[in-house]
């Protein structure tokens, strides 16, 4: 199907159901004009930076969803996680210690070995993380979340191929501000606060300074029944603070310093044993040349009851940020330099198989530092013609120790580590014309260069295999993109563009394999995006259509994960977002997405099924690439004498995903949704807040991730399941 054609018949479609086009974002909650109770009321407007500078979302030529930290806190969003059921097309899946984002089809995959780079990248306070679980879970004092979807590879340079998560910090402010939040829960029991307080530090206002520190606990969803592991699984104990200076000696300057640490102690996920891919009796290989097979009825765990068994369980995760920003006011335009130092220390150990008999875990031990720098300057938005123009170099130094020890008689023991350095410079530029009234050309291209180098080992069973030779490669690529943008009115704008991207190549530790090559895209997308009914519709569209060439997929082959290049893939889809207000006190978003994303040309061997040689993939779906997504929420104010109280209801659905590019039952998860309950209550002076709320209210079991191991190690198709059932309250107050 052609993307125009897809385009135009989801726009009629849309039109003719009471002018919902599709919408690329969800907007904050709207400001209600003053009205009767029939009449609906505006949908506010948001203004986000995807495009380097401060602009109507509406504006801005791609696809992007823009969160408040308002709309975060009243639908109890904590985590990129509780987004993504949300966001369309947008998913994310856990194993071990990582937490793989998905946009479009396209993400990390099932990755914890160091060396395989995301396919989605993550930026905060303006710097790219290499290493961003923790910025991603504890949304500490966030002011707005952005999430770009498609390749970003001109303004957002490396690792965008799928596409960007830009979270935004709130600033200090010029007025003594602070607010305190806490919310409680039961079955499991959670306790979760956020606090901060900001405002001037002298008479004359030149010193600005924040401070806010956020906590959350959760005991685990999963109860533990092997004797000596931890009692939970599946839950959350970190906790991070963050300070800031901002000096304003002139109204043209500004310089501002964050310092943040974060942290996370809890004893991780909890593992299900499902079966083998051919359903057969679950067998384990011992290092003795026999093997234990699992009686009937043997105790597995259940997710319905979650009720696991792991014999040994821990996490602890620490991550330290500096960034130093100024900012001129220069030529009638922004010169930006940022330079920032972020450190990652991880120690994991992780009971794999699922069941009470101590056959394998897994120890991961990590140590990551990273240097970025950026300069950009970007020129009067206001004016016809109009830039950006930057530079950004990255340095990252990544080791990793990875053991999977010998208990008794089980496997052949695993060890593997070693050092990868990467270094990355860019330069890049956009521009945008407007050569006719409302209709504006844009054009923008970036030059990457990416370093990388390893040194590595690998011992497995009696064997000892060294690479004292560090390894090297480089590689460099120009992206560019052009398009053309057009208002049709002056609420109502559409844009058409071609955007290419690129992934660098590079080595996996513990693989002793040579380079892996560099992924690219190409992205050619359509969109419609507008107010209308006078505001009380807001409502936006996107049809694309990408291909890329050597997509890196991220595999399992022996103990080790890989990464190898599939030859061909394509991804097709339509997105739609929309808030609407059809009388003043009733707020609908109905948000979905339809996605086709398969691998074109791909040959590769499945190390749990050897028996099957070599197969082609030609055909199948993309992993985490679900065909349909969808989210409906309706939110009914009723005004009491002291404020507003709101009853809201939200219902998540996605059909079937796959974990694994064989696209095999066991490593996927069938059509499912979830409900969310909220009862709100806001001041009149918005200050006082709180909440009754019901997540996942009917306790759906979802699987968050399947891994199915290779053959050497039994073919054991092992599920991590997202959170179950969490019922609490809140309260907030805000000055």
């Amino acid at each position: 199907m052609r993307i125009s054609n897809m385009l135009m018949g989801a726009s009629c479609l849309a039109l003719a159901a009471g002018g919902q086009a599709a919408a690329q974002t969800t907007a904050e909650q709207p400001t209600v004009k003053a009205a009767s109770a029939e009449a609906p009321a505006a949908v506010s407007e948001v203004i986000v930076t995807a495009s380097r500078r401060s602009e109507n979302i509406r504006e801005v030529p791609t696809a992007v969803s823009a969160y408040s930290g308002t709309k975060l806190r009243d639908n109890q969003i904590a985590s990129l996680s509780d987004l993504a059921a949300i966001t369309p097309n947008v998913q994310i899946s856990t194993y071990l210690t990582n937490a793989d984002i998905n946009i479009r089809g396209i993400g990390n995959g099932n990755f914890v070995q160091a060396g395989g780079d995301p396919g989605v990248a993550v930026m905060a306070d303006g710097v790219y993380l290499g290493q961003a679980a923790l910025s991603l879970s504890t949304f500490l004092d966030v002011n707005r979340v952005e999430v770009l979807r498609g390749p970003q590879g001109t303004l957002f340079g490396r690792n965008a191929t799928g596409g960007v998560v830009n979270l935004i910090p709130n600033t200090p402010t010029t007025q003594l501000a602070y607010g305190v939040d806490v919310a409680a829960g039961a079955d499991p029991a959670m306790v979760r606060s956020s606090g901060y307080i900001s405002g001037p530090l002298d008479a004359a206002g030149t010193l600005l300074g924040r401070f806010s520190a956020e906590q959350d606990y959760n005991e685990g969803f999963t109860r533990n029944r092997a004797p000596g592991g931890p009692s939970r699984l599946d839950g959350t104990n970190d906790g991070a603070v963050r300070g800031q200076l901002e000096w304003r000696p002139t109204d043209s300057f500004t310089a501002r310093l964050l310092v943040e640490y974060a942290k996370d102690s809890d004893p991780g996920p909890a593992n299900y044993l499902l079966g083998t891919p051919n359903g057969g009796q679950v067998v384990f290989p011992l290092l003795t040349g026999g093997a234990i097979a699992l009686s009937p009825g043997f105790p597995t765990g259940s997710p319905q009851s979650r009720e696991a068994y792991a014999n040994l369980g821990s996490k602890s995760l620490s991550e330290g940020t500096v960034n130093l920003t100024a900012d001129w006011s220069v030529g009638g335009g922004h010169l930006k330099a940022l330079v920032s130092y972020n450190s990652n220390r991880e120690a994991a150990s992780q009971d794999s198989d699922g069941t009470g008999i101590d056959y394998t875990h897994s120890t991961f031990i990590n140590n990551a530092h990273q240097i970025y720098e950026e300069l950009t300057y970007a020129s009067d938005g206001s004016k016809a013609f109009n830039y950006v123009v930057g530079q950004t170099y990255y340095n990252e130094s990544f080791k990793q120790f990875i053991t999977v020890p010998t208990e008794g008689q089980a496997p052949p023991p695993y060890t593997a580590g070693g050092k990868i350095d990467t270094t990355s410079y860019a330069f890049f530029a956009h521009v945008q014309e407007e050569f006719l009234p409302a209709t504006k050309v844009f054009a923008g291209v970036r030059y990457t260069h990416d370093d990388k180098s390893i040194n590595e080992f690998l011992i497995f069973g009696p064997f000892a295999l060294d690479a004292t030779d560090a390894k090297q490669a480089s590689w460099s690529r120009a992206t560019y993109e052009v398009g053309l943008s057009h208002d049709f009115s002056r609420s109502v704008t559409g844009y058409v563009k071609y955007a290419t991207g690129y992934k660098g190549g590079g080595f996996v530790v513990g693989s002793l394999g040579p380079a892996y090559q560099p992924e690219t895209n190409t992205n050619f997308e359509m969109g419609l995006k507008g107010s209308y009914l006078g505001g009380a519709l807001q409502a936006n569209l996107a049809g694309f259509h990408m291909s890329y060439n050597n997509l890196q997929v991220n595999q399992i082959v022996g103990q080790t994960d890989v990464v190898t290049n599939a030859a061909k893939a394509t991804v097709d889809g339509v997105e739609v977002e929309s808030v609407i207000r059809p009388v003043r006190h009733l707020r609908i978003e109905a948000n979905g997405a339809w996605l086709n994303g398969r691998f074109d040309r791909f040959t590769t061997a499945d190390s749990s099924r050897p028996e099957l040689g070599v197969l082609s993939l030609a055909g199948n779906d993309l992993p985490g690439a679900p065909h349909y997504n969808a989210s409906v929420g309706a939110f009914y104010d009723m005004p009491i004498s002291t404020g507003t109280v709101t009853l809201g209801g939200r219902y998540d659905w996605k059909s079937r995903i796959y974990f694994s590019e064989f696209n095999i039952p066991i490593s996927s998860q069938s059509a499912v949704g979830k409900l969310d309950l909220f009862l709100n209550y806001k001041s009149l002076d918005q200050r006082w807040t709180a909440s009754l709320f019901a997540l996942n209210a009917t306790d759906e079991q979802v699987k968050g991730n399947v891994v199915v191991v290779s053959a050497l190690l039994g073919s054991l198709a092992v599920a991590t399941y997202q959170p179950g059932r969490q019922v609490g309250i809140s309260i907030g107050y805000h000055f």
